[in-house]
């Protein structure tokens, strides 16, 4: 019924959001760059033009305030694009062993290891040791459904899931490592491009706050933009300066909260459903099946986000933790 048609909808929307995404970035840059960047290049060379505009004299500045707007903002939509195309991953179905894990539930997993996990998640008593987080990190699914402890199983796709997966009714698929579906993105946030959805924020963040710097000289003038009809032409970068301004600091409790998520190795339904769960079986279940991915907070980074000098750019790491073996590198 209602569910449906909300399902519906949104589907036919999907591209609505990232297509405001898309001409929201574009106004940005135009609007930076005819108001902005060209009249601090046409300002070097006019008689009077820095101290007029109030802009830097300095050929060097302006040649790096276009460099490095240019470079957020290139490197803002490869990310986005990224984050936006890829698939986040689906259920591996590719091999024979595959087909005997997911679809069949064949895990190969020893009756007393099944027993032991079975009767751990189903008690609220004893603590999670290093024997426990030794045990489940060599088993190929930790998670389990309800208090009873059986394998969670898909009924839309049909599969079981491996750890970390959830269905999406949007996408009508189940995602690896689902973190959330984002409207803005017509897209899911999961094992393969959460890292490339990360960085859309980091780079949304920089461009905004790199504009909003180089904006101030501009800005402390827009309180005579009205009055003053010489200076009509500061309106336009106004209404930018506003609302980068409000967008700003969403972003960055955005990031900073994806960044904790990562660091703590957690997704945004494991946060909200299960970690802060008023079920007490709901947390416990969480906290055992987050013994096979919590490696340390740097460790958790790297395996998001991959080594130092590849973490700002988009390339997908191929082992985040999620997944172990030969499941993990063949994803």
């Amino acid at each position: 019924g209602v569910l449906k048609a909300s399902i519906a909808m949104g589907r036919c929307m999907a591209f609505l959001q990232p297509t405001y995404v898309l001409v929201f970035t574009g106004l940005c840059y135009t609007t930076f760059l005819l108001f902005e960047i060209l009249p601090r290049i046409e300002s070097i060379h006019t008689f009077l033009g820095p101290e007029l505009w109030g802009y830097s004299s300095y050929e060097r500045d302006v040649l790096a305030t276009t460099f490095f707007f240019h470079l957020f903002m290139v490197m803002f939509l490869i990310s986005f694009r990224l984050a936006a195309t890829r698939s986040p991953g689906r259920i591996p179905l590719d091999s024979s062993k595959d087909l005997s894990r997911w679809r069949d539930g064949n895990f190969n997993i020893l009756k007393e290891t099944e027993t032991t996990i079975q009767r751990i998640v189903s008690s609220l008593e004893g603590t999670l040791g290093e024997k426990v987080r030794l045990l489940v990190q060599n088993m190929v699914v930790v998670e389990r459904k309800k208090k009873y402890g059986y394998h969670r199983f898909c009924s839309f796709c049909t599969l079981y899931k491996p750890d970390r997966t959830h269905h999406c009714r949007i996408c009508s698929q189940c995602t690896l490592r689902m973190d959330h579906h984002c409207p803005w993105l017509a897209n899911c946030v999961g094992y393969a491009n959460y890292k490339f959805f990360i960085l859309t924020l980091f780079y949304a963040l920089s461009l905004c706050t790199f504009m909003l710097v180089q904006m101030g000289p501009t800005w402390s003038k827009i309180l005579h933009a009205i009055s003053n009809h010489h200076k009509l032409h500061l309106l336009p970068v106004s209404s930018l300066y506003v609302a980068v301004l409000l967008l700003t600091p969403m972003l960055l409790v955005f990031l900073c909260f994806h960044i904790y998520l990562t660091a703590n190795s957690m997704t945004t339904i494991e946060y909200r459903e299960k970690k802060n769960s008023s079920d007490p079986y709901v947390q416990r279940r969480f906290q055992v099946a987050h013994l096979k991915f919590d490696k340390g907070y740097l460790a958790n980074l790297r395996d998001s986000l991959g080594p130092f000098h590849l973490l700002l750019i988009p390339v997908f790491n191929g082992e985040n933790g999620t997944y172990s073996g030969s499941t993990q590198k063949k994803l």
